[in-house]
């Protein structure tokens, strides 16, 4: 049953708006059986005990050597494969369905009419290095019964994104129609337009057409979503101090993420929202909500957004 949403003046702040979706978040309990040499990333669904003794490690046979919940690192298969252990039982990955929406996309080709899909193909390749497993989407046309069929279709995954999609468009009043939009807006800059929906139990993420904008919000509200479904830690980005070569003009109403380029000089703004300032990015400044923006010369922690995991 379609239930009613903030107006544009109820902003969902980026912490409500990271509680509504994390309340959706139960862990998976499927679970894969694995070769250790394909363990990296993945979480442990049980106790991982020794088959042998390691003896530098102070590790007798039957001992536990990680506990349920480990998320493998490189380091932990040497000391697993020292305890004779070969396989490992782990939670499978949440599924993740990444649906391009609009007119004039396509996926490989482009023509007169029509541009490449960018922003759900470069998520794609982030969900997978959160620990998420994908199916990306073929681009779906701004029709109703389009839309309709493509957000049902993908209703058995764990979670759903959508791009390209704002407030008051064809897509909202579709999911509008099919459950609730739980907030047409969250309060972050770029990315005003990113939406939350939920349709039979499974949330959905709606994001803008803006690369830089879509990139905000899947780093700052479906990373945390995936490791939560993912029972595995939120590990915060390595970050780097260095002086801004110019100020941050930031809105003190919300939540500002600023790309920056790094060199000797210091960190300097990048502008645009375009896949190009996407890519040029090093790393990026994060200015929380109810804080004016940092001015030229002052120290700011750069965060590296492209750090595994």
């Amino acid at each position: 049953m379609a239930g009613a949403s903030p107006t544009d003046t109820e902003e969902c702040s980026l912490e409500t708006a990271r509680r509504q979706l994390g309340s959706y978040a139960v862990p998976v309990d499927r679970t894969d059986r694995i070769p250790l040499s394909v363990a990296v990333g993945r979480v442990l669904a049980t106790d991982a005990t020794a088959n042998e003794q390691v003896a530098d490690a102070a590790i007798d046979v039957g001992e536990t050597v990680f506990e349920r919940g480990q998320q493998v690192r490189p380091a932990d298969v040497g000391l697993l494969k020292s305890a004779g252990i070969t396989e490992l039982l782990v939670r499978q990955r949440p599924q993740v369905g990444i649906l391009p929406t609009g007119d004039e996309l396509a996926r490989h080709v482009s023509g007169a009419d029509t541009r490449i899909e960018t922003a759900g193909f470069t998520l794609a390749q982030y969900v997978d290095r959160w620990g998420g497993k994908v199916t990306y989407r073929d681009p779906v046309a701004d029709d109703p019964p389009a839309l309709r069929m493509a957000v049902q279709r993908d209703l058995t995954r764990d979670v759903l994104v959508v791009t390209g999609t704002e407030p008051g468009d064809t897509l909202r009043e579709v999911v509008r129609e099919l459950g609730d939009v739980i907030a047409d807006r969250v309060a972050i800059s770029p990315g005003r337009e990113t939406g939350l929906a939920v349709v039979e139990d499974r949330p959905l993420l709606l994001l803008p057409e803006s690369a830089v904008a879509a990139r905000v919000g899947a780093l700052q509200l479906l990373r945390p979503l995936l490791k939560a479904f993912g029972d595995a830690p939120l590990t915060p980005h390595p970050t780097r101090t260095r002086p801004l070569t110019d100020g941050i003009d930031a809105d003190p109403a919300r939540h500002t993420f600023v790309p920056v380029a790094v060199d000797d000089a210091g960190a300097t703004p990048l502008p645009g929202t375009d896949v190009a300032t996407a890519t040029r990015a090093d790393g990026w400044v994060a200015v929380p909500e109810g804080t004016a923006g940092p001015t030229a010369g002052d120290n700011v922690d750069v965060e590296d957004w492209d750090y595994l995991p």
